[in-house]
């Protein structure tokens, strides 16, 4: 078999891969019995794994866009803002191709990422210009990484085509990889760590793991908190409790199954919380009965007019939902929790002309 950055496609059948066929070859890929000469294929999984949720379950399929969106910022933190090497220097090349593109790119447009002015995130950027990086560092993920991790996995993780619009898993993989994805995650950033140590010889490892998982989450969640506003949530999700009225309000926005899981920023999974529930509830699961609340909410959400919506909700799915919830327990987050004071309830329903909430009597929330 044809390995390598090389490949332009990779099409092997697909073959049945049991559990601990799929964690032998996650381990085989990231172990250094494969050769590893850039961080690349660990930002690449992260981007993948980061993404399982995104998956179009009728063809298993991940957009390019998709992973590359994920791969750019994680590229975009770790080298603009944090300055991270990811590459040993060789007589070659000092850094990679995708360093020295952000390194030109903030050039072109007059970005300070001098190492005493911490550079601004990528989700704050103007969105043609996150395109346009996107692309760019697409092009370098497509021509190194793809047909690499590929080989590396045997075959067996995804099949690709260069001139496709995205990879599909192979259906065991893909079970596999979301039932033991925390545990991927770990294996992946062990041996990601252990790379950035060698390059990196001042930092330690507690700080590249901060450094890695910050490298994906959002400073700024006003988008999704307006949005919601808008749609008309005006209680708590999980005490209803009234929040403060108003769009703008500073209401905490909560991911209800955590980021910390999940990864990845989808209005389908966020809720508007009152403070004491957002600090209380902190990185645990709720009780199960709430995923059947945001699963009907979601149902009008999808439904209300916003572009911000429109996109996030292109690969959702209740079952979806349902299944993140059951992987996260499985993998080991806490669960079960609750207010332990529950404001009086009252029942809201949609006005369809303005798509607010208004009250129509008194009973259960959403």
């Amino acid at each position: 078999m044809q390995s390598g950055w090389s490949l332009t496609e990779g099409t092997i059948p697909f073959s049945r891969q049991s559990e601990a066929d799929v964690i032998r070859l996650v381990n085989l890929a990231l172990s250094p019995a494969k050769k590893h000469t850039s961080t690349y294929k660990y930002a690449f999984f992260k981007a993948i794994l980061d993404n399982l949720f995104n998956v179009d379950l009728e063809n298993y399929s991940l957009a390019y866009d998709t992973i590359s969106l994920r791969y750019t910022e994680i590229y975009w933190n770790l080298v603009l803002k944090f300055r991270l090497k990811q590459m040993a220097t060789s007589e070659r090349a000092a850094m990679t191709a995708v360093e020295r593109k952000l390194f030109a790119l903030c050039d072109k447009y007059g970005f300070d990422y001098s190492a005493k002015k911490a550079i601004f995130p990528f989700e704050s950027l103007r969105s043609d210009l996150q395109l346009e990086i996107n692309r760019q560092i697409k092009t370098e993920m497509l021509k190194y990484v793809i047909g690499a991790f590929y080989g590396d996995t045997e075959g067996q993780l995804y099949s690709f085509s260069k001139t496709d619009g995205g990879i599909r898993f192979n259906p065991d993989s893909y079970s596999a990889c979301v039932k033991y994805k925390s545990d991927f995650e770990k294996i992946n950033y062990y041996e990601w760590i252990k790379y950035l140590e060698k390059v990196n010889a001042e930092e330690d490892s507690y700080a590249l793991a901060n450094k890695l998982d910050e490298s994906t989450e959002r400073s700024d969640l006003s988008a999704y908190r307006t949005a919601l506003q808008k749609f008309g949530q005006i209680t708590c999700f999980y005490c209803y409790k009234p929040l403060p009225l108003g769009i703008g309000t500073a209401t905490p926005v909560d991911h209800c199954i955590p980021w910390s899981f999940v990864k990845d920023d989808k209005i389908w999974n966020f809720v508007l919380a009152c403070p004491a529930c957002n600090s209380a509830k902190s990185n645990i699961l709720p009780v199960e009965s709430y995923i059947e609340e945001i699963k009907q909410r979601n149902m009008r959400l999808q439904n209300f007019g916003l572009k911000l919506i429109h996109e996030d909700f292109k690969s959702y799915s209740h079952s979806k939902l349902q299944e993140m919830y059951k992987s996260a327990v499985f993998n080991g987050f806490q669960y079960g929790w609750k207010p332990k004071v529950m404001a009086k309830t009252v029942k809201y329903q949609i006005n369809e002309d303005s798509g607010y909430l208004k009250v129509a009597d008194s009973g259960s929330v959403l």
